[in-house]
């Protein structure tokens, strides 16, 4: 099991550690409510060194990079981030990540640590080089409208925008997230990862894999295995904005033309209850979706989920019964994000 380089430190604040994606990670410290609500409110910390980190360099690196996923790269220049999907030949998803253009000849991308091999062996059978910086690099997730305040101690990042980056010697530092919040990612060698981490626990509230997961459902955003996968088309997965129209890219043809039965939404009870992952949806006594992601949110103060529902039955407001431990529950229909 890995550890991320905070393991010591999550250990001296009295972190609740889970297992993810084969690390051992912190679920939470004081309490997932409070962590989300910090979040919202104010401002927390997050340590993310799980996700994988990878220098993609090389001559021809853009057009091969520009046929493997379905964002276009001629949207992107020096200094930006773009949200983006490798692709399969069956127009289902390897993994969603963020591109970090350095050079015309040089990127940096952050995956899913689950699938960070698959993504690296992916890469390299189509002949672009890859170098794997997970092992050497810490990543550090500062989220909330304190957020800018608290990095301004470290880095000048006022005049850094929402899906930009600046390097500060070995460090990157972009106005990213994964909360729906304003907030940075700091990507540094090991040594100064800790050291800014130290510094940050000191006066922002740390927060574990619970809270970010609260908030990434609130937030709408889309979990591989979950919203996403080898299976799951963007276009299913309500992910149209990030698939060009204007270029050709390795499974286009097949993800078009099959068809979109169920497509994702959201869904908020209208009683006590919390949907879950798998839980059904039903409508006249028939099942219409099922959950992919559910959660309590602690911002709205009810039951909230990410479902995938029949593209008939995706109206706004519309009535549902879900079906939590056997027992029919009054839910709506709605879109997202939720807050």
């Amino acid at each position: 099991m890995n550890t991320t380089p905070f393991y010591d430190l999550h250990k001296g604040i009295n972190a609740k550690f889970t297992e993810f994606a084969g690390y051992h990670m912190p679920l939470y410290y004081s309490s997932i409510v409070e962590e989300v609500l910090a979040v919202r409110n104010s401002v927390g910390v997050f340590d993310v060194s799980h996700m994988g980190r990878l220098w993609v360099r090389g001559k021809a690196v853009k057009q091969k990079l520009d046929f493997l996923t379905t964002n276009s790269l001629d949207k992107l220049r020096h200094g930006k981030v773009q949200y983006n999907l490798l692709i399969n030949e069956k127009g289902g998803v390897k993994d969603d990540i963020t591109l970090y253009m350095m050079e015309e000849d040089e990127y940096f991308l952050c995956i899913n640590s689950a699938n960070r091999q698959k993504v690296i062996d992916w890469l390299l059978s189509w002949d672009i080089p890859v170098e794997d910086w997970t092992f050497q690099s810490t990543q550090i997730a500062v989220q909330g409208k304190g957020a800018e305040a608290k990095i301004s101690k470290f880095f000048e990042v006022k005049d850094i925008k929402r899906y930009n980056f600046v390097r500060f010697g070995d460090v990157i530092v972009s106005r990213t997230g994964y909360t729906g919040e304003d907030g940075f990612e700091i990507y540094a060698p090991i040594d100064v990862g800790r050291e800014i981490f130290l510094e940050l626990i000191k006066e922002v509230i740390p927060c574990g894999l619970g809270a970010r997961d609260v908030l990434r459902i609130e937030a709408g955003l889309p979990l591989y295995g979950h919203e996403i996968s080898e299976d799951i088309s963007p276009l299913s997965a309500n992910l149209d904005r990030f698939v060009s129209k204007d270029k050709e890219f390795i499974g286009k043809k097949a993800m078009l033309e099959r068809e979109v039965e169920r497509k994702l939404f959201g869904l908020e009870m209208l009683e006590k209850g919390v949907p879950r992952e798998g839980y059904e949806i039903y409508c006249d006594g028939k099942v219409i979706g099922v959950v992919s992601s559910g959660t309590f949110s602690p911002t709205l103060k009810k039951g909230i989920a990410l479902c995938f529902v029949d593209v008939n039955h995706r109206l706004e407001g519309k009535e549902v019964y879900i079906s939590i431990r056997e027992k029919s529950h009054r839910a709506r229909l709605r879109s997202y994000p939720f807050i």
